[in-house]
């Protein structure tokens, strides 16, 4: 039976994918954005350990990362940037040795280590790495709820399914939560959000939940070159409302917790 006390006030969200190329970073960026521009406090932690990038998009540079923390050169507040619109973030690494350095039980200290900033936060955004390896399970599932990123492409598709799969029937995590990025409009994102939860549904017993999807705009490519998210760049009202309305949905969804398990704040 889940225990669905919450211990923090501190809502995780967890972004995932199956493969890399799908938007992850660019949609934690921008939703990160909207939740900052209606007054939240909000912390990213890039988890792509080895290739974190979050900082490029906010053309920050890095002054450590979690292996500094793993290693006891620094603590986690030490290694947390601000950036110029408010919006704090934590880098996993970008190098080789991060990558070596990181194993199943590095990444449960890694989780362990945020009860530093407990209370500071109304948000953090969990920037997965692509894929299905361990510390993907380890990091899914300490996070409140679980966002499974994917777009149209057959490959994605394929790929998104074996993620929510492995987080299933490895993880035995229910409430999976799929998002359709980069869409043509909103009934194609529904579309497949439908096809990807009708194969859920059959092959694994479980469904998915549904908050939205988001539309493809030029205007993320324009925004990774100028280092700004693409939602304060004003030039498009559709960016913003797919995510005001992935936010308001999400913050129906009652926050659910195994007792048993490592997870972030609690």
């Amino acid at each position: 039976m889940l225990d669905t006390t919450r211990q923090s006030q501190t809502q995780v969200i967890g972004i995932g994918s199956g493969k890399g190329g799908v938007g992850k970073t660019t949609f934690a960026v921008n939703l990160a954005t909207v939740l900052n521009t209606q007054g939240k406090r909000v912390l990213i932690f890039d988890a792509d350990l080895g290739l974190a990038n979050i900082h490029i998009a906010f053309k920050n540079r890095v002054e450590g990362t979690m292996v500094d923390v793993l290693e006891g050169r620094k603590t986690l507040k030490e290694i947390v940037i601000e950036t110029e619109n408010g919006i704090h973030i934590v880098s996993g690494g970008n190098g080789l040795d991060e990558v070596l350095s990181i194993n199943k039980q590095s990444a449960t200290q890694i989780i362990q280590s945020f009860s530093e900033l407990d209370g500071e936060y109304d948000y953090l955004i969990v920037d997965v790495s692509a894929g299905i390896d361990d510390n993907v399970m380890t990091f899914m599932a300490g996070c409140d709820h679980k966002i499974v990123l994917g777009t149209e492409e057959p490959s994605s598709i394929a790929d998104a399914y074996a993620l929510i799969k492995m987080l299933t029937k490895k993880e035995h995590i229910t409430g999976l939560i799929y998002v359709p990025n980069k869409v043509r409009n909103s009934r194609n994102g529904q579309k497949l959000f439908e096809s990807m939860n009708q194969i859920a549904r059959k092959f694994l017993g479980e469904s998915l939940q549904f908050i939205g999807s988001i539309n493809f705009s030029s205007d993320y490519n324009q925004a990774w070159s100028r280092g700004v998210p693409a939602v304060s760049m004003g030039q498009s009202a559709i960016i913003e409302r797919d995510y005001e309305e992935l936010i308001e949905a999400l913050d129906l969804i009652e926050v659910q917790s195994a007792p048993n398990r490592v997870s972030f704040f609690q």
